[in-house]
């Protein structure tokens, strides 16, 4: 026998109600002798075992009747296969569906994610008159979205018509606190939990221990995946990176790709391809030994400018959900320069730029050291300072850079004295700087830092040896002992970064001239000047990456930071408003949680140049299709929702069948509804009974 309401049962401690009232009224009679009445002994004696008789009767209908009543709020119920005696109780059912992207996978029962909606629309065909149902999706928790119980079981079949996949992942654990939480609101006594998902081994958390004790009488899994591998093939792109990390207009990009085999047989000539803007730029034919993962490097020169949104994919198969991964880019224009310094200082200079702008015209202006108080330097991207300027200039230049702004690029001047470089050095956070001169006919061994930005790529990789360039001939320098050192000499850096405020300098121990060094007419000095322009110039080109579902939040450079409000474009070409937070200074676009993989594109209401990028994948975890075996998977969610008995669906059995088990039930209420009047109307013959005859 179950209850469908067991916490009315504390209301059979009424039943010792009646019991009370009769023990209080029973009253000890004393005996006194009348002469003249002996006659009439036999007749009482009579009398009192008659009424004592009646008073137990009413005793017993009254206990009864508080029993029968309380047992009737209880709502106990038989199971009986008997149609006269019973029938199908109302029940609230909760389903819990698994739309994740691991379930867009083909096996011998078809695609499991259309498997998985047809079991669910068969649960609601299935259901009767009465029945509520409440439907958890991945989908409804990506969103943050309530869910309540419904008797419109046609709106939830249209619903699951339409229900697309989802990208993102959801534990089982919080999808299981969601059913415990509507359950705790169903109308029904009569509660069921079904749970359909391939039990992918992303979606537990074996370490934890929470119970979520579920009010339910029946927990039902009906396993999406046959076996806990595939037996089709199916290759996963796990992760990209673009490895570059200076990008160049036109030149080549390397993108790391990471590919994992899910199956256990090899994969043969797997064809892994790479788009930008959905123009194919590159290929390759790899193999994959059986459960291993390979990596391997694409590259293609990118567009001259814009943005890009660039993708890996390789070849249909088993889970076509895991095929493509995406990156994106801005591809910086070339940089506005304004050289401060006269002719001499910069011709150099200048003649390095003309031939980074061959193939485009760059925008370069010069102007003298006096001038620069009096130049708007928010117009430029990159201030190369050649010949320091006037005090006001520098107290300019110092708040261009420290605001973020702009950057700069500084070289040592032969017209200052050391004292008055070192002035200047320190007030533009430079450091202090060391003059160094070398004996005659000796020179310096530089080496570059091949891990920053400004060399990554430039030079040929050596194993075990660092990269060692060819000095110039050096007179004297003037070379940093603080900042990061990007070209370093055994007395300090030759060329050094260092932070000011927002912004970025880079420091040059020698002037750009032939009066300290041979630095402007040796070979690295054009690869210098050309990508230390485009470093100091670039504005976060390659795009921060995020999984479906997780917080999106960009970062605004500071010279792009100028509007309240942005337009933000998804991977379907949708347009949404987005404004602008300033936080600690620093300008933030909130995205929310997004829900669709792609690349997403940041442009400024008042134009159409982007000014941010993001890529959103689905987690690298629903590339693992590997699946917890059914009878582990029940054991788990015995434990977690607090119940021993766990069924799971045969793959031969149907749905109809599934759901009439254990509801063909007999309720009792009605019957001890009955009960309960009998004993009342008895209670009332018999009261009526005893009240008559003790007025005799």
């Amino acid at each position: 026998m179950q209850f469908f309401n067991p916490w009315m049962l504390v209301g059979l401690v009424a039943a010792a109600i009646p019991i009370l009232l009769h023990l209080l009224n029973l009253r000890k009679l004393r005996r006194i002798e009348f002469s003249t009445l002996r006659f009439l002994h036999e007749l009482q004696r009579s009398h009192i075992r008659r009424l004592k008789l009646q008073q137990w009767l009413l005793l017993i209908l009254r206990t009864a009747l508080v029993i029968f009543a309380v047992l009737a709020f209880a709502r106990p119920v038989l199971p009986t296969s008997l149609p006269v005696l019973g029938g199908p109780v109302r029940s609230s059912v909760v389903i819990v569906l698994d739309n994740s992207a691991s379930m867009d996978t083909r096996d011998e029962r078809g695609n499991r994610f259309r498997w998985a909606i047809r079991q669910a629309q068969n649960i609601l065909e299935a259901l009767k008159s009465g029945d509520e149902v409440a439907l958890i999706t991945t989908t409804a928790m990506l969103q943050s979205r309530g869910v309540e119980f419904t008797t419109a079981l046609s709106a939830l079949r249209d619903e699951l018509s339409a229900l697309p996949l989802a990208y993102g992942t959801v534990s089982l654990d919080d999808m299981l606190s969601v059913a415990r939480d509507v359950l705790a609101r169903a109308q029904n006594a009569h509660r069921e939990l079904y749970v359909i998902s391939d039990f992918q081994t992303n979606a537990f958390r074996w370490q934890d221990s929470v119970v979520h004790a579920l009010a339910v009488e029946r927990v039902i899994l009906l396993p999406a995946a046959l076996s806990t591998r595939l037996e089709q093939l199916d290759i996963g792109v796990d992760s990209v990176a673009v490895l570059s990390q200076l990008v160049e207009p036109e030149k080549p990009i390397e993108v790391f790709v990471r590919l994992r085999n899910n199956t256990g047989r090899p994969a043969q000539g797997t064809i892994v391809r790479m788009y930008f803007n959905d123009q194919q730029v590159a290929q390759r034919s790899v193999d994959i030994p059986p459960g291993q993962v390979y990596t391997l490097t694409l590259t293609a020169p990118v567009p001259s400018s814009g943005f890009l949104a660039g993708r890996v994919t390789v070849e249909p198969d088993a889970c076509d959900a895991n095929n493509t991964r995406y990156f994106a880019l801005l591809i910086p224009s070339l940089p506005r320069v304004l050289i401060v310094g006269t002719p001499s200082t910069s011709q150099y200079v200048e003649t390095a730029l003309a031939a980074m702008s061959e193939r485009r015209q760059m925008h370069i202006r010069r102007v003298a050291p006096e001038q620069v108080g009096s130049v708007n330097l928010e117009e430029w991207d990159v201030v190369v300072v050649t010949e320091p300027p006037s005090r006001s200039g520098i107290e300019r230049l110092k708040a261009y850079v420290s605001k973020g702004q702009g950057n700069a690029f500084i070289f040592a001047s032969s017209a200052l004295s050391f004292d008055e470089q070192q002035r200047f050095a320190a007030e533009m956070a430079i450091g202090d700087v060391v003059l160094l001169r070398p004996q005659k006919g000796s020179s310096y061994d530089l080496h570059a830092d091949e891990n920053h930005p400004l060399f990554a790529g430039v030079f040929r990789k050596e194993s075990h040896r660092s990269s060692q360039l060819e000095s110039p001939s050096i007179e004297q320098a003037l070379v940093s002992r603080g900042g990061v050192a990007l070209i370093g000499t055994e007395g300090g850096a030759f060329l050094s970064e260092h932070m000011l405020g927002q912004g970025r300098i880079l420091y040059c121990a020698v002037p750009p001239t032939m009066q300290w060094s041979s630095f402007p007419v040796t070979g690295l000095f054009p690869v210098v000047i050309n990508r230390a322009l485009l470093y100091l110039s670039a504005r976060n080109a390659v795009s921060v990456m995020y999984s479906v579902g997780q917080r999106c939040r960009l970062e605004l450079p500071q010279n792009a930071a100028m509007a309240a409000v942005y337009r933000v474009r998804d991977p379907n070409g949708a347009e949404a408003v987005v404004p602008a937070v300033v936080v600690g200074g620093r300008t933030i676009l909130d995205l929310g949680y997004p829900l669709l993989p792609g690349a997403f594109v940041v442009e400024a209401t008042t134009g159409s140049a982007p000014v941010a990028t993001a890529a959103v994948n689905i987690p690298s975890s629903e590339t693992v299709l590997e699946f917890v075996e059914r009878q582990r998977a029940a054991s788990y969610i015995s434990t977690r929702v607090g119940k021993e008995q766990i069924e799971i669906a045969e793959p031969h059995e149907t749905i109809s069948t599934l759901v009439a088990r254990q509801r063909q039930r007999a309720e009792l209420w009605p019957w001890l509804i009955a009960g309960a009047l009998l004993c009342a109307l008895g209670e009332m013959i018999v009261a009526s009974q005893v009240a008559r005859r003790s007025t005799i």
